[in-house]
């Protein structure tokens, strides 16, 4: 299953950085709480956003499972950035994430996604 969500994960990540909205809302719930930048809104209007996400590449590393059932996962990872111009800069950088999967019907859908700048000295 986990590594299932990672695929997942790594897929959202992909539509993300090719701004691509309509592959992004085949993993993401509309309905989604996504609090990202201090910033809270839904899977839809953060799939509205996703034309703007200018991110070159994005690298995952300590990918973890927090909690399992069933029907719900949770998991964190920490995605590091590059943006794709300097306008986009403020997406560049090193974030933990924490995403929350639900099993709907069988297919794994995100319903929860949040994500912190890891700050550096």
């Amino acid at each position: 299953m986990e590594n299932t969500i990672f695929e997942l994960e790594q897929k959202m990540w992909e539509a993300a950085k090719n701004k691509d909205a309509d592959a992004f809302l085949q993993l993401v719930s509309k309905d989604a709480v996504m609090v990202c930048g201090g910033f809270r809104c839904s899977g839809s209007e953060y799939a509205g956003l996703i034309g703007e996400f200018g991110i070159a590449s994005f690298k995952m590393t300590n990918f973890e499972t927090i909690a399992k059932t069933d029907s719900l996962i949770q998991v964190h990872y920490v995605v590091e950035t590059v943006a794709d111009s300097p306008e986009n800069e403020d997406l560049a950088g090193t974030f933990h994430i924490t995403s929350t999967w639900e099993n709907q019907n069988g297919n794994w859908i995100l319903v929860f996604n949040m994500d912190s700048r890891i700050m550096t000295k």
